[in-house]
């Protein structure tokens, strides 16, 4: 019996396009408003290279202003102007996926359904994973190197016999988002496992708000949109039981833009697999930067030409440029 096949209706522009598009749409990190497209990046990335720099004006120091005298002899010093650099780091990655002629036409399936959602789904969560260990690389070294002035950590090691103190709760998010000081307010989002949001659950705190567009129910938590993501940062306790992190962002706390890429997708055969039988073979390729405003890319521990999760959550591959009011990060740490 005939069978369709990938190539005979693949589309290489319309087929990224829609895995891309797709791809986005089941991202919670960037439909939160945490990730935005900053055109610099995308402008910068777009046009090759792996490592890019974004400079801007840093804030004018807060000091007194001159007294006004009549003296034409006295004479005001101007305040200087100084800029700020941040390094941002290219991610290009790939993967792809194969299909053997007999085995789709035994079963009678039709290879292209679904196959854009399933790859979509599939660099959603690739690129989500990246996104945490951004973040947690961010939050070590700001325990490394800032006195920990982003982070409550209020887990303790035995964390099976864990009292209220070292678990989630009101107080410990208005703690953490304190951290901001007096911009805190602008906190708007908070990501946790779902271990955490479940404890929340059981206080029966949590709210439900109707999408501007009616169309999503969007859960909240004290104000903030709560996304789950099981990939948060869990560690084991040192005698029992796990630490969670959970994170807290500000809108637009992080940038992200597209890199150049020659051929995002392509459908290959092979004849000879399967004694003969054929097989085809789809390739989908995606370079992007997530970058956390306020911070630097040192890139010291980069062993390939882009960095893997464990080099992103290396403390070692950060610095911090902005002052801690001018990040939009904040990390809680409990153990449930």
């Amino acid at each position: 019996m005939a069978t369709t096949r990938i190539a005979d209706i693949y589309e290489p522009l319309t087929f990224a396009e829609t895995i891309s598009e797709r791809a986005i749409e089941l991202n919670a990190f960037i439909n939160s408003g945490v990730a935005v497209q900053d055109a610099l990046i995308n402008n910068q990335a777009s046009v090759g290279g792996r490592i890019g720099d974004l400079t801007g004006n840093a804030p004018l120091t807060n000091v007194d202003p001159n007294i006004s005298s009549d003296d034409p002899g006295v004479n005001s010093t101007p305040q200087k102007l100084s800029q700020k650099t941040q390094k941002w780091i290219l991610s290009a990655l790939n993967q792809s996926w194969s299909s053997m002629d007999l085995a789709n036409e035994l079963a009678s399936v039709n290879p292209v359904a679904g196959i854009t959602e399933k790859i979509a789904g599939y660099w959603s969560t690739a690129w989500e994973k990246r996104l945490i260990a951004i973040v947690d690389g961010v939050i070590a070294d700001n325990v490394a190197n800032d006195s920990s002035d982003m982070v409550v950590d209020n887990a303790i090691e035995d964390g099976v016999n864990a009292a209220a103190t070292n678990l989630i709760s009101a107080n410990a998010l208005l703690d953490t988002g304190q951290t901001l000081g007096d911009r805190s307010t602008e906190l708007g989002v908070v990501v946790m496992h779902s271990v955490v949001r479940t404890a929340l659950r059981k206080e029966n705190l949590n709210n439900f708000v109707e999408h501007s567009e009616g169309n999503v129910r969007f859960e909240t938590y004290m104000g903030y949109r709560v996304v789950e993501d099981d990939s948060m940062t869990v560690a084991a306790g040192g005698t029992s039981g796990f630490k969670y992190t959970t994170l807290l962002f500000t809108g637009g706390a992080i940038g992200y833009g597209n890199g150049r890429i020659l051929m995002p997708t392509e459908v290959d055969r092979n004849p000879d697999a399967g004694n003969g039988g054929g097989e085809e073979i789809i390739y989908s390729r995606e370079s992007k930067v997530y970058h956390p405003y306020g911070f630097s890319f040192l890139s010291g521990s980069v062993a390939a030409e882009s960095p893997s999760p464990a080099e992103l959550k290396n403390a070692a591959n950060w610095d911090r440029v902005f002052d801690r009011k001018n990040c939009g990060i904040a990390a809680l740490i409990t153990n449930g």
